[in-house]
């Protein structure tokens, strides 16, 4: 049962056979400073792993003081193992990261101080640095000012999965993350984006705030991996357009068809550089969004 407090917080990690990055990303909670007002607990989702990570966090439990748990979620996907920590959670807040990220240590205090600041507040999302500068410049936010997020632009702009905390009153509302989407299904990305954007339009405050901060290890060096990546977050994005068309949001239309036009155009950005056409990302839209527009609901 959930304790309904903004001093409290479930933080939820979901994994996949990444046993030494877990390790990693946990260990970083010791660092915590300054400590919290209230309680908080550390939910590791184990989304079906065949290495050492069930052992691995074992050990960690036994050996480190941290209100650490553990769940194995064997149906595939990680926003099938996000759900599984959404619902074993014993507190208010909801705070995500992934299990290649590096949290700073006053990551929960200024999650802490956000939410209990500001009463309206149902979804915060924060700076994401890389922590190796010898990786690609990719799924980052290194906004340094504070930002109230209103529309969908504002969204993509500031917000992403692996730095992010809601309200269990928003998630109530807007509902879990949906499991046709993100690694490990069908639909490889965009479940993080697609919950912003059912919190956004249930309404309250949504904000980017610097102080929450997290470090990026996501250990993509060569331009095939980031070439896949930026492919998986198009297929994303045209997936919760599809999906959210067919629902009867009817304003996206007119977003897809600028946003073909850009994929597939050279025409002068505002920078005043010329925008480079991808006609290979344009199909890949295209199909994304037909698939998403049948398929998903």
């Amino acid at each position: 049962m959930l304790q309904s407090s903004s001093k409290s917080i479930s933080v939820v990690v979901a994994t996949l056979n990444r046993s030494e990055q877990v390790s990693k990303c946990i260990l970083k909670f010791l660092e915590l400073s300054p400590a919290l007002e209230g309680p908080w607990e550390l939910i590791v989702v184990d989304n079906g792993s065949i290495d050492d990570t069930a052992a691995s966090i074992a050990a960690l439990q036994a050996q480190q003081d941290l209100p650490l748990s553990y769940i194995f979620e064997p149906t595939p996907g990680v926003s099938a193992a996000r759900n599984a920590g959404i619902r074993a959670a014993k507190y208010d807040i909801l705070a995500f990261t992934d299990d290649d990220c590096r949290v700073d240590p006053s990551w929960l205090s200024a999650i802490q101080n956000c939410f209990a600041g500001d009463p309206d507040l149902v979804m915060l999302g924060g700076r994401v640095d890389l922590f190796d500068p010898k990786d690609f410049e990719i799924s980052t936010r290194r906004f340094s000012d504070r930002f109230e997020v209103k529309n969908i632009d504002d969204m993509f702009t500031r917000l992403i999965g692996c730095n992010i905390a809601i309200s269990s009153q928003a998630l109530g509302r807007a509902g879990l993350f949906d499991t046709a989407m993100g690694p490990g299904t069908r639909f490889k990305a965009g479940e993080d984006h697609e919950l912003f954007y059912r919190v956004l339009k249930t309404g309250g405050k949504v904000l980017y705030d610097p102080s929450v901060r997290v470090e990026h290890a996501h250990g993509r060096r060569e331009v095939a991996e980031v070439q896949a990546l930026k492919a998986n977050y198009v297929k994303g994005r045209a997936t919760i357009f599809g999906k959210h068309i067919r629902a009867g949001d009817r304003a996206l239309i007119k977003r897809i068809y600028w946003e073909l036009c850009a994929y597939l155009s050279s025409r002068q950005k505002p920078d005043g550089t010329m925008n480079v056409p991808e006609p290979r990302s344009a199909r890949i839209y295209i199909a994304s969004l037909v698939k998403a527009f049948l398929f998903l609901k």
